[in-house]
């Protein structure tokens, strides 16, 4: 899918990377959904694993000194969540379908389970009405402030495949990241889905919406990216290499981050990521705070010449003896363009020119020097300027 970046997108790449990350917290159970309510960040534990959703508890983190302790309990895989106007915490248990309500002081009450089926995501419009992502059977539903539950949008699309993170903008459109694949899907008020884009890493965790911005957790590529309205991707942070590494926004790696939310200036986001290194267990987690967000979007529009790319999936994949990378370049001087090969440890195997607009790089399966390389997962990246698109391929033999 190519990727169009106008000319305030470009800023935002251009003045990256002023955004930085950093870790707020110990290491604490607390693997699901993230919300922020006046000055204090919710963070809700979903499990051990994806196959063991037995998270119980939402956290409370103080992000002026990382201190955290239990908000409240009694949940059931605690995942996606949201404050109405009231200050009520909307909590999503994908383990028992349904969705608890949590008042300012902690206490626990059941909300609705009518049309809740595996939820995950939750979001709430200026009426209160909740909004929920129904993981187990791909669909989007409606629950009024007074409990009463009724379907949204349906699948009929195709387009839905366990929507995971759930966010709404100030004209009431909503828009649903998928945990199946790479889809951000926006739902109109009148509940009419449509396909915005497709983020590389092709798993995702959930999004936010601050300043006309999604702010995505690409959860298969380690690494969190800015999604216009439009549909436009820029990276934020994250290297796609698996890590905890803190510092300048694209140099910084993450571990499965999952939940995600801006601050309501929309200048800082926290994020959830695993403290083991991308295998199966979830938790622990710890807390990561990305920074300097307002610096590239709120830059004034000024007049540059749009870039557009565009990198497919490697075929065959998984691959053995060689693959096929296609790309298409949307720009005139595409002499600037190389296409590089990782493997997980983030060392470069080997590297192509790109010679031509449009066309498609072969690799088969060995280094710069000729020598065959191992099995296993490797990444390749497309990179133009300051913007790149980056995707996993695995070589068995």
């Amino acid at each position: 899918m190519k990727q169009f970046l106008t000319p305030l997108l470009l800023l935002f790449a251009s003045s990256c990377f002023a955004q930085t990350v950093s870790t707020l917290t110990a290491s604490f159970n607390a693997s699901g959904g993230v919300a922020y309510r006046d000055g204090f960040v919710y963070v809700a534990d979903f499990g051990t694993a994806l196959n063991q959703a037995d998270g119980t508890n939402v956290y409370k983190v103080d992000p002026t000194d990382g201190s955290f302790s239990v908000f409240a309990t009694g949940l059931s895989g605690a995942s996606g969540n949201s404050f109405d106007s009231q200050g009520n915490l909307f909590q999503s248990n994908i383990a028992a379908s349904s969705i608890s309500k949590i008042d300012t002081n902690g206490i626990v009450t059941n909300f609705s389970s009518i049309g809740v089926q595996g939820p995950v995501g939750i979001a709430i419009d200026s009426l209160d009405n909740v909004f929920v992502a129904n993981c187990g059977n791909s669909t989007i539903r409606k629950i009024s402030a007074a409990g009463v539950s009724t379907p949204f949008a349906s699948n009929s699309t195709g387009l839905l495949s366990c929507p995971n993170g759930l966010t709404i903008d100030e004209n009431g459109n909503l828009y649903t990241c998928n945990f199946g694949n790479g889809n951000i899907v926006k739902i109109d008020p009148n509940g009419v889905v449509t396909l915005l884009t497709v983020m590389p890493g092709g798993n995702n965790g959930h999004l936010t919406y601050a300043n006309g911005f999604l702010f995505v957790v690409d959860r298969g590529g380690n690494s969190v990216w800015m999604v216009s309205l439009e549909g436009e991707q820029v990276l934020v942070a994250g290297s796609g290499f698996c890590g905890k590494l803190d510092g300048v926004g694209n140099q910084a790696t993450f571990s499965f981050p999952n939940g995600i939310r801006a601050t309501p200036s929309g200048d800082t986001l926290f994020v959830n990521d695993a403290v083991p290194l991308c295998n199966s267990n979830l938790n622990p987690i710890v807390v990561r705070m990305i920074t300097g967000i307002n610096s590239a979007v709120g830059i004034k529009e000024e007049s540059y010449k749009p870039i557009s790319f565009s990198l497919s999936q490697n075929y065959p994949n998984p691959f053995n003896p060689s693959t096929s990378i296609n790309y298409e370049l949307g720009i005139t001087n595409y002499e600037l363009g190389r296409l590089s090969i990782f493997n997980t440890l983030g060392e470069t195997v080997k590297e192509f020119e790109i010679a031509n607009s449009k066309g498609s790089v072969i690799w088969d399966g060995t280094n710069e020097i000729g020598k065959n390389v191992s099995s296993g997962v490797y990444f390749y990246e497309l990179k133009i300027g300051n913007q790149s698109q980056k995707r996993k391929m695995v070589l068995m033999k």
